[in-house]
C-alpha cells in the first residue's frame, strides 16, 4: 500500500524470511515464527524477530518527478467524501493480455464507476467489508439531429437512463452549446428543446453519461485487492477504509494521462534477531539465514528491492528459566536494504475544448445562433505583438470534472 513505507518493506522480509525457513526440512515447523515482534504466546523453541532500527527521511520534491502516468483506468475523489478506501487503481495486465497481446483493449465500457463502501472490514478479518458500484457509462459524439430548417426546435437522445447534469451537445462537434442558454434537457424522457432559432445545415452531436443498474454487495479486506469487480481493474484497498465512504474510477476508451508520477529511494536498516534454545543449533540457523539472504539479491531487486549489507553481529543469552537453568541463544544479523518508492498524484480534470469567448458572455449569449461575441481576443497595441488566448479553470462545459 502507497501510505506504508517501513511496514510494507519489513512484510516483504517476514515473507522471504518465512519461505526460507520452510524450504529447510528441520526448520519448516518454525516458519510461522518469523514475525516482527514476540506475539507468542509460548516461546518457540527456535524463531526469527524482524525490528526496524533506522530509515532514510524520504521529502517529495522537483527531483522525484519521475514523469506521467498512461492508463485505461483512473482513480479520483467524490465532492464531499474523504476518499480514503481505496489506496490504488491500476490496469489488470493478465486480462488484458487475454484480449490482446498489445494490451490495447479494455474490457470495461468506459465512464465513471462510483465505489460506495457500505462497510468496512472488522479487526479480526473475520468479516468482510462491503461495497457497491454504480456504473455511469459514457456516450460520445452520438449524432443528435441535423438541422434541416431552422425552425427544427427538438431533438431525441437515444437513451431516457440520462445520468442528470451530464449531457453536453457540440454545433458541428466544434462548438459547446450552453444548457439553459441554447437548450434544455429533460432528463427523464431524453428530449432536448433548442431555444435559439437553428442554423440550416449544421449538427449537433451528444455527449451524456447513462446509468446501470446498482452492482453489489461486493467484498473487501483490508490491504487486499479486488480484481473481478471492474474487469480489466485492479482495486487496491488499504487499511483506511471507512463507511459511507466514495470514490470513482474513470475508464476511458483509450489510454490516456492520468496521474503525475513522484518517486525514489530510501534506505531502511533491520535488525534480524535469530533465537533458538541450542547454542549450536542457532549458529547453524544463522549461517544458513544468512546465505540464504545473500541469494535473495537478485529476486528481490526485480521488485525494486536492493540489497545493501548483511553482516552477523554479536551473540547473545537470555535467561528463560532460573530454576533449571535454561537460556535462549540470539545472534542479531544487521541488514540494509535500499527501496523504490512511488506515489501518485491523480489528474482529474480533462481540458475538452478551449474558447475564444468567456464564460459571462456564453451565459448571456450562447453559441447556437452565432451572435456571441469573441471578447477574449483583445487588439494589439502594435503590429509585432501577440496575445495569448487564456483559458478559464473551472468552466463546466469544457472541463470535466467527478462530482
Amino acid at each position: 500500500m502507497k501510505t506504508f513505507l517501513l511496514n510494507a518493506t519489513k512484510k516483504r522480509i517476514i515473507r522471504e524470511l518465512r519461505k526460507i525457513l520452510y524450504d529447510h526440512p528441520r526448520y519448516r515447523a518454525d516458519s510461522q515464527n518469523v514475525t516482527n515482534k514476540y506475539s507468542f504466546k509460548e516461546r518457540p523453541q527456535r524463531g526469527i524477530i524482524i525490528n526496524g532500527t533506522s530509515a532514510d527521511r524520504v521529502r517529495l520534491s522537483a527531483d522525484n518527478y519521475i514523469g506521467r502516468l498512461s492508463s485505461f483506468c483512473m482513480l479520483t475523489w467524490v465532492h464531499a467524501h474523504q476518499g480514503t478506501s481505496i489506496e490504488w487503481v491500476r490496469e489488470n495486465f493478465p486480462a488484458l493480455e487475454e484480449i490482446s497481446r498489445k494490451r490495447d483493449i479494455f474490457p470495461s465500457q468506459p465512464g465513471v464507476y462510483v465505489v460506495d463502501v457500505r462497510a468496512v472490514p472488522d479487526d479480526a478479518r473475520s468479516v468482510p467489508g462491503q461495497f457497491f458500484i454504480q456504473p455511469l457509462l459514457s456516450v460520445v459524439n452520438e449524432p443528435l439531429i441535423v438541422f434541416s430548417t431552422s425552425a427544427d426546435q427538438t431533438a431525441q437522445i437515444s437513451r431516457t437512463d440520462i445520468y442528470p447534469g451530464s449531457v453536453r451537445l457540440w454545433l458541428d462537434g466544434r462548438t459547446g452549446l450552453v444548457q439553459g442558454t441554447d437548450f434544455t434537457v429533460n432528463y427523464e424522457t431524453g428530449e432536448v428543446e433548442f431555444h435559439k432559432s437553428t442554423p440550416t445545415g449544421g449538427m449537433i452531436f451528444a455527449d451524456y453519461r447513462y446509468k446501470l443498474p446498482e452492482q453489489g454487495p461486493l467484498y473487501f479486506q483490508r490491504e487486499e485487492f479486488n480484481s473481478t469487480a471492474i474487469p480489466g481493474c485492479v482495486i487496491a484497498f488499504g487499511d483506511r477504509c471507512q463507511a459511507c465512504d466514495k470514490q470513482a474510477i474513470v475508464v476511458t476508451d483509450e489510454r490516456t494521462d492520468v496521474a503525475d508520477v513522484y518517486g525514489g529511494k530510501y534506505e531502511v536498516n533491520l535488525s534480524v534477531v535469530v533465537f533458538t534454545r541450542d547454542a549450536e543449533d542457532r549458529e547453524k540457523m544463522t549461517d544458513y539465514v544468512l546465505m540464504k539472504i545473500l541469494e535473495l539479491q537478485n529476486s528481490l531487486a526485480t521488485e525494486g528491492i536492493e540489497l545493501l549489507d548483511v553482516s552477523p553481529g554479536g551473540e547473545d543469552e537470555e535467561v528463560y528459566n532460573q530454576d533449571s537453568d535454561e537460556y535462549y541463544y540470539e545472534t542479531t544479523i544487521s541488514l540494509s536494504v535500499r527501496v523504490d518508492w512511488e506515489t501518485y498524484v491523480s489528474l482529474p480534470i480533462t481540458v475538452i475544448r478551449d474558447s475564444f469567448s468567456s464564460a459571462e458572455a456564453e451565459q448571456e449569449f450562447g453559441n447556437l445562433d452565432g451572435s456571441i461575441p469573441q471578447d477574449l481576443l483583445k487588439p494589439t497595441s502594435s503590429y509585432v505583438d501577440i496575445n495569448t488566448v487564456p483559458i478559464v479553470i473551472g468552466r463546466t462545459i469544457y472541463y470535466e470534472r467527478i462530482t
